[in-house]
Order: C-alpha cells, then structure tokens, then sequence
C-alpha cells in the first residue's frame, strides 16, 4: 500500500460498533501551508468502458523535491518543465529533484476499473468513486484543484468549501474549490437526489442519496445538525463552510474533510444515524481538522471513539456496559509480549487477527486514556482542554505532545508521567485485594486490606473502590503509588462486599468474574483448536473452516483431540452432536434451522473460552460466516438466512467484587414443618432426594423414615442408590426378589469393593425393600472407569467398551458446578495426588450423568413409579448436580431433602431441611489388622498389626496368609468383611493362618478377641 493508504482506517460498520473508515491526512515535517505544491486535476469519465482519462498539472514550489507514486495508472505522457520526462511512461514512481524556481509537472493518463468495485473504486452507470490511487499521488500534502466532467443527471461530490456545476452540452462540469492542503483527494458521483439546509454560521448541510433511498436523507440531515450543534458547543466551530452526507454503491464508511461517505447497505441500518453517523462528523474536527502528527501517532481515533461512541454510551446510561467492552476486546487480542503501545498506534487496516490486537490499542486503550484524563483533571478542564488543542491546531497536524501541552496549560498540572505511563507501556494494570481483614474499633466494623498491582513497575494510579454496607454505600478513591498499597476504612455497619473500580473507569486487565465469553475471546486466543466430529461434516462447514484456516486455527478431527488439548486450549465445536462436545456441554439446545455460535467458558480452563457452532446446512453456515467478524462482542449469536435473529453477551459481575461479611441465615420457628408436613409436601414430586453424608447414621435414619413414609402413602417406589454401579442391577433384583441371601448379595456385588463404608448404614433400607418388594436401582458408574477419567485427565485413555457406558450428554459448565467442586477437590488432593482439577471435574460429572441417566431411564420405562434417590450431599445439590441434570432430560417434578449441617449453602442447595438429633451405630468390631489380597493363592495378606490391638496378642503376625474365619473360608478380603458384619465386639473368633516356617508353611487356629473401632480400607 501506498502511503495515503496505509492511512484508512476502517471501523467495521456493518457490526454494531459504531465507526467506519477515515481518511487521515497527516502534514510531513518540515511542509508548511506556503509550500504546498498545487494539484490541478481535469477528468472525464467513460461509464460504459468503466474507465477514466484525467490530466494533472502540479506548480512545485522551489525548493520541494516530488516523488509521484504512478503504479495504479495508465501514464500516456509526462511532462517535467516542458520536457519529456526521462524515466519514460513505464514507470512506478516519477521523481523530481528541488529547483531553485518553481516547476510545472504535466501526467495525462487513464484508469480501467473494469465492471465491477476495484478496491474502493467504481466506474459504472451507477454511480462513481473514486478513493483509492485514481490520480498520481504525491509525497507531499497539495492544494487540490479538480475538475470533472460528469452525465447530466449526476451530482459529484468532493473536498471542498465551494462547489461549481454548469453544463456544457450533454454532460456537466464540476469544479471543487478546497482552501486547505490535502494528501489526497477523493471523487464521488452518481444520480442523487441532493436535499440542502444550513447550519451554524451560514454554513451548508447537504445531502446526496440514491432515488431509492431519498426518503432516508430527512433523518440524516436532522441527527446531522444535532451532532454539529453539540460538538460546534463542546469544541468550537466546524472547520469548514460545508458538510455532506454522501451514500455510496460501495460498503464503504469513510470520513473526509468536508463530507463522510457510508455505503447503501450501512445508511439502510436504522441504527446508523444515531452511532456511525456522529462518530464520522466528529472526524471534520479530530483527524480531519486537527491531523495526526505522522511523528507521534494516531491519537485522534481514541479520541474520537470517547467523545462519540462512549459519550453516546454514556448518554443512554451505558457508560460502564461501554467501557467494560472495550476492556473484553483488548484483553480478547493483546498481550504485553506483544509490546504494542499506544504511543506507538499509527495506522491499521482491517480484516485480521493482527489488525485487531492493533486496533484494541489505538481505539480502545486510547478511549480508557481519555476516559482516566477526564477523571483526572475534572470535565470542566478536559472540555476546555480540548477546546485549547482545536484552536491552536486547527488545519495543521499536531500529536500527543501538543495535547500535553493543552492539558497542562488549562489544568495547571504536571501530566507528563501520567501520559507517559498510558502511551508508553505495552502492559495494563492487573490489581487484586489481598490480606483482607474484618476487625472492629470502638464497636464499628474496621476494613483492612492492600490492594496489589501485578505489574512491575507499578503506575501509580486512583483507583474507585466502593463498599457495601447493610445500610449504604460509601465511594472511595484509593491512591496506589506501589506494588502493594495498605488501607483502612472504617464503616458503621456490617460491611457487605468490596467493588473494586464498579464503573470501569480504568484501564486495566479484567478479573475471572468480570471477563465473559465472547466471539473475540476465541479470535485472540494464543492457542485456539477448532474440532471437527467426523471428515462428513467438512462440507456442511467448508465456509467457516476456510476462515478458520486463513486465520491459523489448528482444525483437527474430534478423535485427534487430546485430554491436554481440551484442557489448554480454546476450542471451537463444529457442530454440537459430536460426542467431544456432548461429553462437555451435553445438548446445547440450539435452534435447529439457522446457524447458531454460542460461546462458553472452557469449563476444564475457565481462563480459555469454547465456541459451540451449529448450522442447519453449507448455505446457512455461509450467509452467517460472512457476517462473523462484525460480532466479534457477543457471546450468543443466533442467524436465519444470514441476518441476525437474537445477539447476547453474558452477564458478568460489575468490578472486582470481593465479599467481606455474609451473616447467617436464619428461619421462622412459627413456619417451622412438622416430619409429617414434609412428607406431604414430597408427595407430589416423582424424584425426592435424600442427601447424605456416607458415615453419617442421621442421614441414613432420615433416609429410611421418609422412604417408609412415602411407601404407605404410595406403595410405587423405587431407591435409586449412588451406592452401586448400573452393572450391579442383576444381584439387586435378585436380592429383592428374596432370591439370593445377603452374604450372597454382598459377594455378587463387590459391595466392599464399589463402596466399602460400613454396610450396616445401608442395611435397613435394602431390608425395607426386599420386605416390600420395592426396585433398588443401581445409578453409578464403575470405579474403575471414573477413576481411570480422573487419572488422565478426560476419557481419551478409555477402550471402545468402556467409552460405550458413558453418559453421551455431559454438562460441565452448570452455573455453579466447577466452583463447588474446586474445594472438593482441594479436600481430595490432601488425601490422593492421582489426577489433576480437570480429570476431577469431568470424573464427578460423568458420576453425576450416569445417576441422571439412570434415573431418567427408570422412570420413563415406569410412568407410574417415583423413585427416593439416596446419594452424598454434593450430588444431589438442586442448583448444579443431579438434578437440573434429570430436568434436563425428563421434565419432572424434583425435591432435595437433607440434614442440616449449619453451612449457609445448604439454603439453596435442599428444598427442605431436617435437624436430626445425633446418631451412631456401634463400633464395627476388629481384628486388629491391616489386609492384602494375595495374587496367585487362597487367602489375605496380613500386611500389619495393630501394636495395641489384640491380633497381636493373639499370636498374628504379619506376613501370615489368613484362610478362614470361623470355620468359613476366606479367598479375598472382600470374604473376611462379610463375615467380620456378622461378628459382635468383645467376642473371640477362631482365625486360621498360614505362616511360613524355616522348612516350609504350617497352618495353625489363633483365637482372636474382637476389638472395636471405625473400618477404614482393608482394616480389619
């Protein structure tokens, strides 16, 4: 690109955010408006051959070298002071050296734009525009004189103060007057209907719309004319004698001096005239009036960004909803790695990835500067700040220095570091709360904290904190001068919570809580895996993938996907049927015709983000693709036929919140329910879950007494129970069926292998139901299976016949869910270190889809039943376990009941609360001994003794192979804790053991007393 070129910039105006393409027009240093050169352009067009012939005439002033940048062009003659150029007519560039008098270049040439748009060109019976090397540019800024010949029933539109039209045969020739030097200039024409008012001091106001569209200009014209009232009151008056609103053929949306030219399909949007269109007129004062120093960068998009799209945020109360978006998108796309600054912002095109870590800078951080300076010096100094830099800089180029000076001059203060610390840093401020502490003085609560900033150097910054109270909220502004700042507030009631800068009025990294998912989120990800269900469906998502492949996104088939992949990556789900994404976010429920994206914390890294996407077919995929890039903001986006049916962004927390007191819940005794009111509450409900704590014996008794009590209300029930796996279903049916006794029972189904607390706690319950008949349905999963999950981080390791007994449909992301499990996990790390946090998670949800499964089968194959389910504590939390797990299933009527163990949680967690009084069963009797199945013969491994306990004293020593107890044989330890269930404390039993003597073994009875105590794993 040439040099004017790489000066558009273009806004996305199809998308929601307001903006669209300018034209900067910077002065070089050391070119004055004396030594400008001028530019006369005469050009005549040939609409039905789409092409161009212009002549150029330029005076040079003495003293300036020229440099013509002529690649774009068909040259037919050159001209340089009357002479024929020696660099000849092929040439890109032509090149004048300075003189010591003044000289006259003459370029005739042409330009085929062929039929259709040539970049942002056109030559058509339509219409004409010309904005992109249509004429030989120049190194140096000019005054442009043009002339063109035009068809009768064209209007042209150009830069220009003055406009001069006459007609001349068949056609009309237009001559644009303009008293400033440009870069470069630009040419619009086409048939437009024109609609003229006046604004300001006799200033003009026109309009140039299509026939078709001519209804539209009346609302152009008016918002227009409010947008120059009120930026002529903030910053002075509108630079020029002329503004146009000029619609264009083309998608384009550009912002010259003097007019802004936006495309038909933009100007259509009913939104436009209330977003775009003043961002674009606040140009003729920030960018085109005042032009960016090409030494100092771009400043005048930030700027600009605050006083229009922020400040029409601001007016409809948006102003945070604002701000907190422009923070999503520059932590989406930039990393301090990538040392980009705002200082450094000069230019960027569009399209791309790299484009948008580029433009998060100059548009968004630059915006949030703006938005802290304001803060700073107060609105009354920012305004005549501002209105300070206009006057001075008005028709010239100026940079961020010159704004300093403005600041400083009309605030009376030193800004040089704070400027200096926002436009030269590629970091932002990461803070954090740290050493909270809640003690009281004189009765009152006393708030100590230190608030930390991650960076290293620190900024010094303000930073607006407010606290909650039961009674107000007290507002704060917090110096930090540090890497660690200490303070103390003192409140007069109990302090509720901390909001750490609620309105985003800094520019800083956002907090987990504060982040939400979005389409940018994935676009800037580091690492970013886009899968594929199986190679069929390639077709149906050809459109995206191309994208996809252009933008460097490792695509990969789902099977080619590794635990560690879905735990570091961000991912994108082609389609939601595959069994990866079902095995994370089970079935979205996305609309079956359309094309849906819907973004979602990756839930095994909810630092990365996983876009589900799902199409109807390769035509839906394609219309919406296109449209992609425009709602790059949301994080729901839902299409038909390509336009936009429904667009979401999640609710996120507002601020760093950090919760500072939670006083604890209480209930009404008068509204306290008898047993026996429960119970009539749950009789209407087909699932009631009984939560438990698995050594708890209360639980169990509550357990059994509200089974017993719904049984004789209604004798069709069935327990589901978390305590066996759905391959135990065979030995509980025939167990209930009276077919098997319990030791047979307990042997069939490995109890003490799946399970292993102590059974007596289950005992009465499984005799209730053989007494009555009642199904005992086996809800889990196997163990081994679960743990081999948890082990390796997901269930790739898993065999065919393994992957087949999972769940198909598993929800990791239930609101809640990962948050809840995290101190599980903590609790189970300090006792096991076989996996990590993302094999836990998907281990638990596999345990709590399996039991849903299982309960949801049940009741659909028995339509008359209701099941009690019997399962711990954490499973059956109504918020996020089994339950809305079944509800996502099978639309039934649910309860939770459990036992109150005093945590404030247990609230929204159960429908109903008990408060059973304490219970416990008597000690299991031991042996004395710790236990190992042997591996090639008969018997248990003693591979301990208690020193206290009376195996010991009986003679067991360890080493010896236990065989039989009571005369009963003992193949496993599995044998020896069935028959130990049937044994009493303080009574002997006869155990025989082999032992290995010096010639061989010898097996002898020892009489052991029996012991009591709890039964961990393999004691005895």
């Amino acid at each position: 690109m040439t040099l004017q070129h790489l000066q558009r910039f273009f806004h996305g105006i199809y998308g929601l955010l307001p903006a669209a393409l300018f034209l900067l027009l910077p002065i070089p240093a050391g070119a004055g408006h004396l030594a400008a050169p001028t530019h006369y352009i005469s050009v005549e067009f040939d609409l039905e051959a789409h092409s161009l012939r212009a002549n150029s005439r330029i005076e040079l002033p003495a003293g300036l070298a020229l440099r013509l940048d002529l690649s774009s062009l068909n040259v037919a003659r050159i001209l340089v002071n009357g002479q024929p150029s020696e660099t000849g007519t092929e040439k890109t560039f032509l090149d004048v050296p300075a003189s010591a008098r003044e000289q006259e270049i003459l370029v005739s040439y042409s330009r085929d734009t062929g039929p259709g748009p040539d970049g942002y060109n056109l030559i058509s019976d339509k219409g004409v525009v010309l904005v992109d090397n249509w004429y030989p540019v120049a190194d140096h800024e000019m005054f442009f004189k043009l002339t063109a010949h035009i068809p009768r029933h064209f209007e042209a539109v150009s830069e220009a103060d003055e406009i001069i039209a006459f007609e001349i045969n068949e056609n009309r020739q237009v001559t644009f007057r303009f008293p400033h030097p440009l870069f470069a200039i630009n040419f619009i024409a086409g048939p437009y209907v024109v609609s003229r008012e006046s604004f300001g001091d006799g200033k003009s106001l026109v309009a140039y719309f299509f026939p078709e569209d001519r209804e539209l200009a009346a609302q152009y014209l008016a918002r227009a004319k409010q947008y120059l009232a009120r930026y002529e009151e903030m910053l002075g008056p509108y630079p020029y004698k002329r503004f146009a609103i000029v619609e264009n053929r083309l998608p384009t949306g550009f912002a010259m001096p003097s007019f802004t030219l936006l495309g038909q399909s933009v100007v259509r949007l009913p939104f436009i005239v209330d977003t775009s269109l003043g961002h674009e007129i606040l140009h003729a004062w920030f960018g085109n009036g005042v032009r960016m120093s090409p030494r100092e960068g771009n400043w005048a998009e930030g700027l600009t960004t605050y006083l229009a799209d922020q400040a029409f945020a601001a007016d409809k109360g948006r102003g945070p909803v604002y701000r907190q978006e422009q923070l999503v998108k520059y932590q989406s796309y930039v990393r301090p790695e990538m040392n980009l600054t705002l200082r450094g912002f000069s230019n960027v095109g569009h399209g791309n990835t790299g484009a948008e870590r580029i433009r998060a800078v100059g548009y968004n951080k630059s915006s949030m500067f703006f938005h802290m300076l304001r803060n700073r010096v107060g609105t009354d100094i920012f305004t005549a700040a501002l209105r300070d830099f206009y006057k001075r800089a008005v028709y010239r180029a100026a940079g961020w220095t010159d704004l300093l000076a403005s600041f400083e001059s009309v605030a009376g203060l030193e800004l040089e570091d704070f400027f200096a610390q926002w436009l030269d840093r590629s970091d932002v401020p990461e803070l954090a709360v740290q050493e909270l502490e809640i003690t009281h003085s004189d009765g009152y609560p006393l708030i100590r904290f230190s608030i930390v900033q991650k960076n290293d150097p620190p900024y010094l910054q303000e930073v607006p904190v407010v606290i909650i109270t039961a009674a107000e909220e007290i507002r704060k502004n917090l110096q930090l001068s540090g890497s660690r700042s200490h303070f103390e507030i003192p409140v007069t009631a109990v302090p509720r919570t901390m909001v750490i800068d609620p309105e985003y009025d800094l520019m800083r990294l956002l907090a987990p809580g504060e982040l939400p998912p979005t389409w940018s989120r994935f676009l800037g990800a580091e690492k970013k895996t886009a899968v594929l269900p199986a190679e069929e469906d390639r077709g149906r998502y050809a459109s995206l993938l191309a994208q996809l492949e252009e933008a460097g996104i490792r695509i990969l088939l789902q099977d080619e996907v590794s635990n560690e992949d879905l735990a570091a990556d961000s991912l994108l789900f082609l389609g939601t049927g595959g069994n990866l994404s079902r095995s994370l976010f089970a079935d979205p429920g996305h609309p079956e015709e359309g094309f849906t994206l819907d973004v979602r914390a990756n839930p095994l890294n909810p630092s990365q983000v996983a876009v589900l996407v799902s199409g109807a077919n390769a035509a839906q995929v394609e219309l919406a693709a296109a449209k992609l890039r425009h709602y790059r903001k949301y994080s729901f986006l839902s299409f038909q036929d390509g336009r936009i049916r429904d667009k979401r962004i999640t609710n996120t927390e507002a601020g760093i919140r950090v919760k500072l007191v939670s006083l604890p819940a209480g209930i009404e005794t008068d509204n306290t329910r008898t047993f026996d009111e429960i119970v009539a509450g749950l009789l209407d409900k087909r699932v009631v879950y009984i939560g438990e704590g698995h050594t708890s014996y209360e639980d169990h008794l509550l357990q059994l007494e509200i089974i017993r009590a719904l049984h004789a209300h209604d004798p069709r029930l069935a327990i589901g129970m978390e305590m066996f796996p759905r391959q135990s279903q065979a030995v509980l049916d025939r167990y209930v069926a009276g077919e098997i006794d319990e030791k047979t029972f307990l042997k069939e189904s490995h109890y003490f292998q799946v399970w292993r607390y102590d059974y007596r706690l289950y005992r009465d319950i499984l005799s209730f139901a053989r007494h009555n008949q009642l199904p005992v349905i086996g809800l889990n999963l196997e163990k081994e299976i679960v743990n081999q999950v948890f082990r390796q981080g997901g269930g790739g390791g898993l065999d065919e016949e393994q992957a087949e007994r999972l769940p198909p449909d598993r929800k990791l992301d239930e609101a809640g869910y990962r948050e809840r499990l995290q101190l599980a996990y903590i609790m189970h790390r300090a006792q096991s270190q076989q996996g990590n946090f993302s094999g836990f998670l998907q281990a638990q949800a596999l345990w709590d889809e399996t039991m849903a499964e299982a309960i949801t089968a049940y009741l659909e194959a028995h339509p008359e039943d209701r099941m009690v389910v019997i399962a711990g504590r954490g499973h059956v939390d109504r918020v996020n376990a089994i339950p809305p797990r079944v509800a996502r299933r099978l639309p039934v009527s649910q309860a939770v009941v459990a036992n109150s163990i005093g945590l404030l949680s247990e609230y929204e967690s159960a429908d109903y609360l008990f408060f059973s009084p304490g219970a416990a069963l008597s000690p299991f009797p031991l042996l004395g001994v710790i236990l190992q199945d042997t591996e090639e013969e008969t018997g248990v491994l003693v591979t301990g003794v208690d020193p206290k306990g009376n195996a010991v004293g009986a003679g067991i020593r360890e080493k010896d192979i236990i065989l039989a107890l009571d005369s009963v044989a003992v193949n496993d330890v599995e044998d020896l804790k069935i028959e130990m269930l049937y044994k009493v404390k303080n009574e002997a039993v006869s155990v025989r053991v082999r032992r290995r003597v010096l010639f061989g073994t010898r097996e002898i009875d020892v009489a052991v007393p029996l012991q009591q105590g709890r039964q961990p794993a393999h004691r005895m």
